[in-house]
């Protein structure tokens, strides 16, 4: 729907143009009243014989500033149609050598990805727009990122008014964002004090501030820093569901859970991401759904780890809905994170020895399917973690009549160590060591040699972790298991 806000002067002669094309009445809306204004609507203003079009807060189209233009019928009808997304028909109302003609023909080049041409980009004079250009479309001779930086700063200054500066703020953190330069969103957000603006540019420019400090997190996680960002969160799905836009109110739940979530708040987390799901099943978007689920998913899993082993079937069915919208073949690096979440889930319930071979069977299958995606080639780290990971499941596998879990174990531990060396992630090999080290323990010796080897093995690999880290809890288990080494040597010898 599009929305011209217009005086006593122009309402007669705009609904006349509006009447001479057929049904176009029936998506555009003329009103005197300010205050009569919708937040959905797209709005276009027409006074002192001049026309212009409200700045796109939403990203419903492309954040190309359209230039103010003289008021008359072929411009008017032409940025209706183009406010209605029907490019086409707009352009039948303009030729090449109208002012209208290079700002719409690039925002509709922007908003398809068709391609920019040098031609069209020489008749951009506004900074704004040229940042625009280089960082959304699709054009050859963009700038680089730094240039680029300095070039959205210089819009920012050069900005006609805080309305302008903030949009144009808006979209450099994107920008920034897409370098992870999230301590510089937050720095430039932080210091704008943009007076009068819009609610809608002030709530975006928040959400900014939110995304960025979210971004930011890292464990432990500050408490007045996590309450600033829940504040931000609220008052952004606040506004969002006054003003019926559901998606983003949901997708900020999303977001907002996980915030609960570092807080400890658990049932309140719960309580945003149902909210989500709810959202996104009324407006039919399977793959916003997905994700809403996923975070449900990964929340009740952290119950069941927290003491509340009653949600781990839960956290099951959670995961596995999640795989009707990340299919193998559509979304397959989320199909092999869903699957390995779900490895990990099987091989931590606890069931009875009877039911033990069926869920370790389940474990089986989903870090095989994990391992199909992450491979060591074009995955390392990721193929480093899976194996990690099936090694220790393996460790609590019941005996298997066609292979040894041992063996097997043993090689997923060498295959994780051969990626996670002391230069690269010390940490992490530290980790497998250990782990490592408490199967050695467990693992069948043929004969005494094959027993002194292992023993020599063992020792290099505890005496290595000291090295590596100075974790006070890893430092102990590796002392531990020194301490064993040496009694058993003193049985070996």
């Amino acid at each position: 729907m599009v929305t011209v806000l217009t005086t006593i002067k122009y309402k007669d002669e705009i609904n006349q143009l509006i009447s001479g094309v057929p049904r176009l009445g029936e998506l555009v809306n003329v009103i005197e009243e300010e205050n009569k204004l919708e937040v959905l609507s797209k709005v276009i203003f027409v006074d002192n014989n001049l026309i212009k079009a409200e700045l796109d807060w939403f990203d419903t189209e492309p954040p190309y500033i359209i230039p103010e233009v003289v008021f008359n019928e072929n411009n008017f009808l032409a940025l209706v149609f183009y406010k209605l997304g029907n490019q086409q028909k707009a352009f039948e109302f303009i030729s090449e050598n109208n002012a209208l003609y290079y700002p719409l023909l690039i925002a509709t080049h922007i908003q398809f990805q068709y391609e920019i041409s040098e031609k069209m980009f020489s008749n951009e004079n506004t900074v704004h727009n040229q940042c625009i250009i280089s960082h959304y479309g699709n054009y050859v001779n963009g700038y680089d990122s730094t240039l680029l930086k300095n070039l959205y700063q210089e819009a920012i200054k050069t900005a006609i008014d805080d309305e302008f500066k903030a949009f144009t703020i808006k979209h450099y953190c994107n920008f920034l964002a897409d370098l992870n330069d999230f301590q510089e969103v937050e720095r430039i957000v932080r210091l704008f004090d943009g007076k009068g603006l819009t609610e809608k540019a002030k709530i975006e420019l928040e959400l900014q501030l939110a995304s960025a400090l979210t971004a930011q997190l890292e464990f432990p996680y500050g408490k007045e820093i996590l309450d600033e960002i829940s504040k931000l969160f609220k008052k952004g799905i606040e506004f969002y569901e006054s003003n019926e836009l559901k998606v983003k109110a949901g997708l900020l739940y999303i977001d907002a859970s996980a915030i609960e979530n570092y807080k400890g708040d658990l049932i309140k987390s719960k309580e945003l991401i149902n909210q989500a799901i709810l959202i996104f099943k009324q407006e039919d978007i399977p793959e916003f759904l997905g994700e809403a689920g996923l975070q449900k998913a990964t929340l009740l899993y952290k119950w069941s780890k927290n003491g509340s082993p009653q949600y781990y079937k839960p956290a099951i069915n959670a995961f596995q809905d999640t795989l009707k919208v990340f299919k193998r073949d559509t979304h397959p690096k989320k199909f092999a994170d869903v699957h390995h979440n779900l490895a990990l889930i099987y091989s931590e319930i606890p069931v009875s020895l009877e039911e033990k071979p069926i869920w370790t069977a389940f474990c089986a299958s989903s870090f095989k399917e994990v391992l199909k995606f992450y491979n060591k080639e074009n995955y390392p780290y990721e193929y480093a973690m899976a194996s990690h990971n099936y090694a220790t499941a393996l460790m609590s596998f019941p005996e298997a009549k066609l292979h040894n879990n041992s063996d097997k174990a043993f090689w997923l531990f060498e295959e994780a160590l051969s990626i996670r060396s002391e230069e690269k992630y010390p940490f992490e090999r530290a980790l497998t060591l250990i782990n490592q080290l408490e199967l050695f323990w467990i693992m069948h010796n043929e004969n005494s040699d094959e027993e002194s080897r292992k023993y020599s093995l063992m020792l290099n690999k505890a005496n290595e972790i000291s090295r590596l880290v100075t974790d006070g809890h890893i430092l102990e288990k590796a002392k531990e298991h020194l301490l064993n080494l040496e009694s058993l040597n003193i049985i070996l010898n």
